[in-house]
């Protein structure tokens, strides 16, 4: 299992990724993210469809990657579930993280 994030947009304009590899993390770990996903219900989210976009708001782009499959899940941040915010913050705060800049 894989997840993507891509943040973009706010007041910088700036774009980041943030991935995580469960290949990366302890079985335990791999577990709890697996489980994090479950709890989010990333593989069945919709786009969000008729939501306002602000100015300045950040953009979401996630991708996931599990057993040859992939789900992506696009929303700004007012309509970001909040299932899937728990599951940001999950994800950013292990060490095991890859955060990059993009151009």
């Amino acid at each position: 299992m894989r997840l993507s994030v891509r943040r973009g947009g706010g007041f910088a304009g700036m774009v980041t990724r943030t991935d995580l590899d469960a290949e990366s993390l302890t079985p335990t770990d791999a577990a709890a993210l697996a489980a994090e996903v479950d709890r989010a219900a990333l593989r069945t989210l919709s786009d969000p469809t008729g939501t306002r976009t602000w100015p300045d708001s950040l953009l979401y782009d996630i991708s996931l990657t599990d057993d040859s499959q992939e789900f992506r899940y696009h929303c700004n941040e007012e309509s970001l579930p909040e299932g899937v915010r728990q599951l940001l913050a999950w994800v950013d705060a292990r060490p095991e993280r890859i955060d990059s800049i993009e151009p």
